[in-house]
């Protein structure tokens, strides 16, 4: 079980180390790490969190029984507790992406007050506009939605359709502006991703998990 999840190693509200799950039957767990193992003891009991895709956060509690160069072994591990992430667990990235929007249109409220919309923007609110290439750069993700940037204006309600191309499958995604915020470098957007299936919704969260992961790593070896 967890084999291969994310997996950091805390005492006393610290993290010291941060791996992997290797094994983990019959309460004996064991994880491995890149390089070589300090900041533990055998004998002394720690906080074990594994971030796994499917089970989301688990904190488990065991102790240590041996260490070799590059893992460690706990016995006795017990659930302390568990947490589902997928909803909320989200990764600040910057990801360049091609893409396509159907803009959505903005009624003229003079024009309705005079008569009916023209034919094109009718066709417009009926959903038969016509997609058009764009640019925008993620700005963070999660399994359900993204923030993102754009020198496209994109009224309230355009659909997005790309691919991500960090994910390990590749995959038409689709999304719905549903908020917008100007800023000095191109307009911030929120998107709600739409019709994605759970194999997409599993990919899309099992990215968040490894991002996360390794801006961790990252932040500890600086």
């Amino acid at each position: 079980m967890h084999e291969l999840a994310l997996c950091s190693i805390e005492h006393d509200g610290h993290a010291v180390l941060s791996g992997y799950v290797r094994t983990f039957e019959d309460g004996v767990l064991w994880a491995g790490f890149e390089g070589i193992v300090r900041g533990v003891a055998e004998g002394d009991v720690y906080l074990l969190r594994v971030l796994d895709d499917a089970r989301g956060e688990c904190v488990y509690q065991g102790e240590v029984a041996r260490i070799t160069a590059d893992t460690v072994g706990f016995v006795g591990v017990e659930l302390l507790s568990t947490l589902q992430k997928r909803a909320v667990a989200r990764v600040a990235v910057h990801v360049e992406v091609q893409g396509f929007a159907r803009l959505a249109t903005v009624p003229d409220e003079h024009e309705h007050e005079h008569g009916a919309a023209p034919a094109a923007e009718a066709e417009a609110v009926d959903g038969e506009a016509d997609e058009v290439p764009f640019v925008f750069t993620v700005l963070d993700v999660s399994a359900h939605g993204m923030r993102m940037m754009s020198q496209t204006e994109l009224p309230l309600g355009s659909e997005v359709r790309f691919v991500f191309p960090e994910l390990s499958a590749a995959f038409w995604l689709q999304a719905v502006v549903v908020r917008a915020q100007p800023s000095r470098s191109g307009t911030h957007y929120g998107c709600r991703f739409v019709e994605t299936s759970d194999r997409e919704t599993d990919e899309l969260f099992s990215y968040v998990l490894r991002t996360q992961g390794a801006l961790r790593r990252q932040q500890k070896l600086a």
